[in-house]
């Protein structure tokens, strides 16, 4: 058979479009060998915050009656803090709020039977955030004997945790580099490049504050001493590398 040279090319150019698709599917089909490890690393800060919630709650026949109580209540307690002090920029309301309250259901209440206002309840709460750490356990018996019957969320803490979250995920990163390069030489294998970094979690954890002796030190003639401690960061990621 013979072929013009147009009909030669013509007939070139239909072989390779026939062979691309299947050399191009066995290039993809083809796994990447792959070393996949995960690496951790955990860092120790000294604690530079102190924040709480402290709050007031009153119950009265009316709501002028609750709001006085709760008013005088939460005064006594801030002129308390402030005198030992706390100032004004260590702490903010965090919730303020009056609503009713509604007699209990009977147990077999009438089928005309409806809830009717029986009296209000205010709470006022403060969130204080202070870097004055020493004053964890005054705040707390201050607060309590000036009338605060809600205390919460006390933890030590950090102002800024974003550059040790920095930190924490180089060295996480660094322990992983070190890791893949110890089982690559272990194993005889040669990492060529990096494909893959994920970023599982970053946490941080305050000290834990044992609130049965808080309750205990609180109805003690003095403050409980309470040591801040330090924070933890923990950064953990996960690298896929391309070997051979």
């Amino acid at each position: 058979m013979r072929f013009t040279k147009g009909e030669f090319m013509k007939w070139m150019a239909c072989l390779l479009s026939a062979l691309i698709p299947i050399f191009a599917f066995s290039a993809h089909g083809q796994e990447i060998p792959k070393l996949t490890l995960s690496a951790s690393a955990t860092l120790l800060k000294p604690a530079d915050e102190l924040q709480m919630k402290i709050g007031v709650v009153t119950l009265g026949p009316t709501a002028e009656e609750a709001l006085a109580e709760n008013s005088g209540k939460m005064r006594v307690a801030l002129a308390d803090l402030e005198r030992a002090g706390l100032n004004s920029d260590d702490y903010e309301t965090s919730q303020f709020s009056i609503q009713p309250t509604y007699t209990p259901s009977p147990q077999n209440p009438p089928s005309d039977w409806r809830p009717s206002i029986n009296g209000y309840e205010v709470t006022h709460s403060i969130h204080i955030h202070t870097g004055k750490l020493a004053m964890a356990g005054q705040i707390i018996d201050l607060a309590n004997k000036a009338g605060a019957n809600s205390i919460s969320d006390i933890r030590f803490g950090l102002r800024s945790s974003k550059e040790y979250w920095t930190e924490a995920l180089a060295a996480a990163g660094a322990n992983a580099v070190g890791d893949a390069q110890a089982i690559a030489a272990a194993t005889g294998v040669r990492l060529v490049r990096v494909l893959s970094i994920f970023l599982n979690n970053t946490q941080v954890r305050s000290p834990q504050i044992n609130m049965a002796c808080l309750a205990k030190g609180a109805r003690s003639d003095s403050s409980l001493p309470i040591e801040a401690g330090d924070v933890s960061i923990e950064a953990n990621v996960t690298l896929v590398y391309e070997i051979e």
